[in-house]
C-alpha cells in the first residue's frame, strides 16, 4: 500500500493533531516618552452639517451629493482619530460620539 492507503487502512499509524496551546492574553503596556505637540491635543471641531430639508436636497446634484458624503465621512474618521489620540493621552478630554 501507498501512503495515503496505508494511513487510512491503519488509523493508529497516522498521526494525532495536538490541541493548540492555549491564548494567554497579556496587558501591553506602553509608556509614552514624549507628549504630542499641542497642536494634536485639541479636541476636535465638529460643524453643524447642512440643512436636512428635502426641498433643498432636490437641488444638489447626485455626483455632487455624493462628493459631499465623501468628504463629510473623511472628516468624521479624522475628528474621531484626533479625539481618540486626545482621549489616549488624556482620557475624558474629548467627548465621545453618539454611535
Amino acid at each position: 500500500m501507498s501512503g495515503f492507503a496505508l494511513s487510512t487502512a491503519l488509523p493508529a499509524c497516522t498521526r494525532r493533531a495536538e490541541a493548540p496551546p492555549a491564548v494567554v492574553s497579556t496587558p501591553i503596556v506602553v509608556k509614552v516618552k514624549d507628549t504630542p505637540p499641542a497642536a494634536l491635543l485639541t479636541c476636535a471641531e465638529r460643524p453643524d452639517g447642512l440643512p436636512e430639508d428635502p426641498s433643498l436636497i432636490a437641488q444638489i446634484p447626485t455626483r455632487i451629493r455624493s462628493g459631499i458624503i465623501r468628504l463629510a465621512r473623511a472628516f468624521a474618521s479624522n475628528a474621531d482619530r484626533s479625539d481618540r489620540l486626545v482621549n489616549w493621552v488624556d482620557p475624558g478630554t474629548c467627548p465621545t460620539p453618539k454611535p
